[in-house]
């Protein structure tokens, strides 16, 4: 079977930073993201354990993309923010859509990596529940070639 131009993937990299001035839902927030491209492949973050309304987290994702869901306009990475609580279900805090044509323009032709290399790094509104925005979400993302294989320290 040939290979055609959308069966090419790439690493889309997602590094969760920090979040400022989250809404307090509880007294002492201890704070976590779920990370997705796909609903069926949500990760977490650790528990910032510390920060309350302005945890920080500094992790880092890499998700398998193919080349047709870069090109659309709707593409998105999803990020929901929770606060732990010990006997009952965490709560949401908030959610963030990161837009992938944000961070990588639609190409007129085969999308191509060289041109949207590097890593860029944005600052979204963060959406309660209810949809009123508050706090800001620090996000990075980068383009990774998929060719290259991780290499042991």
């Amino acid at each position: 079977m040939p290979v055609t131009i959308l069966n090419r993937f790439h690493l889309l990299e997602v590094d969760i930073i920090s979040a400022q001035d989250l809404a307090p839902v509880s007294r002492y927030m201890r704070t976590y993201a779920v990370v997705w491209v796909h609903p069926d492949g949500k990760l977490p973050t650790r528990v910032d354990a510390c920060g309350r309304c302005d945890p920080t987290w500094n992790d880092r994702f890499v998700f398998r993309v193919n080349e047709e869901f870069l090109r659309r306009d709707t593409s998105a990475v999803m990020i929901e923010i929770y606060a732990v609580r010990r006997l009952f279900k965490d709560v949401r805090v908030g959610t963030v859509r990161v837009l992938v044509s944000n961070f990588f323009p639609r190409p007129s032709r085969s999308f191509r990596r060289e041109q949207h290399s590097g890593r860029h790094v944005m600052a979204l509104q963060v959406r309660r529940p209810s949809g009123r925005p508050q706090g800001i979400l620090n996000v990075g993302v980068a383009l990774l070639d998929s060719s290259t294989r991780s290499k042991p320290m």
